[in-house]
């Protein structure tokens, strides 16, 4: 318990005067506080008490012992940099997994699809299947995802994965094309760990986008987060994974 408050007084803490404050929320007439925001998202971990890790269960009971708004929006604003109203259907697709965090995801070569199941304003859930590598076995992964506001922090991705407790936020989009197609996306958690970053192409990725990513990664404390003393995250070999991705070649 010493740990996670310390660990939130040291984000809290580690907010630049360049980030945006954010504050309540408006969403369609209405202010949304940060804190409401964040423990709407720990409800949507799960719980696994035969093997804890740090995640967000108690997130709720620490801010309550501290000044809970203000701790709230200064993880809030550490977190959101670059995602503004997102268009749902062209995340749908295939994702190449080129960042991970391996403390968690032990798998190699992570191929992750995204199917639009239902749309509304607002609102939205598809399906989220990922194949990996482990050894000679392929490891099968299925979850789901949910919209529920134009937002940040309100488009939540449940990878199925079983050391995955919460879901994950979009935090930064990358390479926007003229389509309106982004090459990568950056997801995360509220304490910065675990982290992914997915690409639609991990060569071009690699070529085009990979000193880009690791700079912003770098400059906001993903790469070495304090909720994962000593792991770093870890870059993907693409080159390495290519003849184990063909196999998925022919899904959509």
């Amino acid at each position: 318990m010493n740990s996670l408050v310390l660990l939130l007084l040291v984000v809290s803490s580690a907010v630049t005067s360049h980030e945006v404050y954010i504050g309540g929320l408006e969403v369609r007439g209405r202010a949304v506080p940060i804190l409401q925001l964040l423990e709407n998202y720990a409800s949507s971990c799960t719980k696994n008490d035969k093997d804890p890790k740090f995640g967000l269960e108690q997130l709720s009971e620490i801010m309550n012992q501290l000044n809970a708004e203000e701790v709230a929006k200064k993880i809030y604003n550490s977190l959101f940099f670059s995602t503004g109203d997102i268009d749902i259907e062209k995340l749908m697709g295939k994702w190449y997994t080129v960042v991970d965090s391996r403390l968690i995801h032990k798998e190699d070569c992570a191929i992750t699809y995204m199917s639009l199941l239902t749309k509304a304003p607002y609102a939205a859930t598809f399906s989220v299947v990922q194949y990996s590598m482990n050894g000679n076995d392929t490891v099968v992964s299925e979850g789901y995802g949910r919209m529920v506001g134009p937002d940040p922090g309100e488009l939540l991705i449940t990878t199925g994965h079983a050391n995955d407790q919460c879901p994950y936020l979009p935090i930064r989009l990358g390479g926007l094309k003229s389509s309106g197609y982004f090459d990568y996306i950056i997801l995360s958690q509220p304490l910065k760990f675990p982290t992914m970053v997915l690409a639609r192409n991990p060569l071009e990725f690699e070529r085009k986008y990979k000193k880009e990513a690791y700079e912003f990664l770098e400059k906001f404390g993903f790469i070495s987060p304090v909720a994962a003393i000593n792991s770093r995250l870890h870059f993907v070999n693409s080159t390495l994974c290519h003849d184990w991705r063909l196999s998925f070649e022919h899904l959509p």
